[in-house]
């Protein structure tokens, strides 16, 4: 599937694991490429347990203009690859503005049948989907992008916003249209929002980053349909692509709403380090991909291609490695890299608990602090169970909610909360309350349940959570 490949590196790496995908693993988190079927050399599929097609998954690749599929050869020979090597994969992209092809212009019902075709051709196969990509506005103004397919976007009421029910959001209707084929499908894909510019709370100069702000409003008001986020890093001299020194804590805020942060498609410019791809470019990479490891829900590390000769910017030099075509010698920064990911995680000041290492069937997710409680024996109506991740004044619920021996067509669940919590956030259920008994509804998606079968929804809360013993009433 690829020319064979010889590895020459230029310096040793003192490291328990010797290749990036098995230090990664041991961290808890993915570490992957960008390629074409054309580099699949065997090097893939060593140093690296995640793969995003670089190009052959996008619209202008693979759709029609109906929202039909087209050429597909090219990911399948991808997805195909990634599977033979215990790999996990990142479809990209489904909703963009560049590189549209035969969509460009399309309504968003044909949009929808895009999205529901794409999910379903690959279903579990694809571990994550960037479902919506580069939605926000250059040169850091905070603004959603102008042109299509943006154009479809409506602010109903007028109050500048269009996080508001009569709105018309092409991001969120995207990621609606998505989360229904996800739920019908019984589907473990997870859906991410993608953007670059967006890494730090600060820009050159220690200006707020408004894109990043925007960003994360966007993931706040839509948590339940969105499930990661991804920021690109194309780390670079513009004034809004530094590495600034609060990249860790943007990444914590992103991850405080629950969602997985993933850095998805990694190069640094060598102009950060004065056009030094020795020990000033490692450490560089270095800082970045610590700031990854001290947050436990930044779960995955995606670099775009695999030397810098076959980079998209090949003359900013920002990638692991030298060489091409098989042949590829490791640079300073692959080792800084693997030596950083060999000291593993420092969550002390994190939240949250690692994740587990990532499979090809399943994305990667928390483990529970408090196992769910056992459910009682269903009859007919449903019943509940609530599992738990907690930390020093917050916690992640999350509600299993079972059908008895009949179908259900809609269900209502009451949790007595502790004194002193509160619930700040909730993601595929309808909520009234956020103190005291909070009782929480099915959404117009996941009311439907059939007879021994379940679904869930979550909450985000302050304050502390033990001894929730959740209720369910069926309709």
């Amino acid at each position: 599937m690829g020319s064979a490949v010889t590895v020459q590196s230029i310096g040793p790496a003192a490291a328990a694991e010797t290749t990036l995908r098995a230090a990664a693993a041991k961290a808890g988190l993915f570490f992957g490429v960008a390629a074409s079927p054309g580099r699949l050399s065997s090097i893939v599929g060593q140093e690296f347990n995640q793969l995003t097609p670089e190009n052959d998954m996008k619209p202008s690749t693979i759709a029609t203009s109906s929202g039909g599929l087209q050429n597909t050869g090219n990911a399948d020979t991808l997805v195909n690859y990634a599977q033979t090597n215990n790999m996990l994969v990142r479809g990209h992209t489904l909703v963009w503005h560049s590189q549209a092809g035969a969509l460009q212009g399309a309504n968003q019902a044909t949009l929808n049948t895009f999205i529901g075709n794409a999910l379903n051709r690959w279903g579990n196969r694809i571990a994550y989907w960037d479902v919506v990509n580069e939605a926000l506005d250059d040169n850091n103004t905070g603004n959603r992008r102008s042109q299509w397919p943006h154009t479809l976007n409506r602010d109903a009421n007028g109050d500048g916003d269009l996080f508001d029910t009569g709105d018309t959001d092409v991001i969120r209707d995207s990621f609606i249209r998505a989360k229904q084929v996800v739920q019908a499908g019984g589907l473990t894909t997870k859906l991410c929002i993608n953007d670059y510019d967006v890494e730090g709370l600060t820009v050159r100069g220690g200006v707020q980053n408004r894109k990043a702000n925007a960003l994360y409003e966007i993931v706040r008001n839509y948590r339940q349909y969105i499930d990661c986020v991804g920021f690109q890093a194309h780390f670079n001299d513009n004034p809004n692509s530094i590495i600034t020194d609060d990249l860790q804590a943007n990444i914590q805020r992103f991850a405080d709403l629950g969602v997985e942060v993933h850095l998805t498609e990694l190069d640094i410019d060598d102009d950060l380090s004065n056009n030094d791809i020795g020990a000033g470019q490692a450490e560089n990479y270095r800082k970045v991909v610590r700031a990854c490891l001290n947050v436990a829900k930044c779960t995955g590390i995606t670099v775009w291609g695999i030397a810098d000769s076959e980079s998209w910017r090949s003359s900013e030099r920002g990638l692991l490695f030298t060489g091409g075509s098989g042949n590829y010698q490791k640079k300073a920064a692959y080792h800084a890299v693997l030596d950083e990911l060999n000291k593993g995680r420092d969550v002390s000041t994190d939240p949250t608990s690692p994740g587990t290492p990532p499979t090809p069937s399943a994305s990667p997710s928390v483990t529970p602090s408090v196992p769910p409680t056992t459910p009682p024996n269903p009859t007919t109506g449903c019943s509940a169970t609530v599992s738990l991740n907690s930390w020093t004044g917050g916690f992640v619920a999350t509600v299993r909610v079972t059908a008895g021996t009949a179908p259900i067509n809609g269900w209502t669940v009451g949790i007595a909360l502790p004194s002193g919590a509160t619930v700040t956030n909730s993601w595929n259920a309808n909520r009234t309350g956020t103190s005291g008994t909070v009782q929480f509804s099915n959404v117009s998606y996941n009311g439907s349940v059939n007879a021994g079968q379940y679904t869930e929804f979550g909450f985000q809360g302050s304050g502390t959570a033990t001894g929730l013993t959740p209720v369910c009433t069926a309709s």
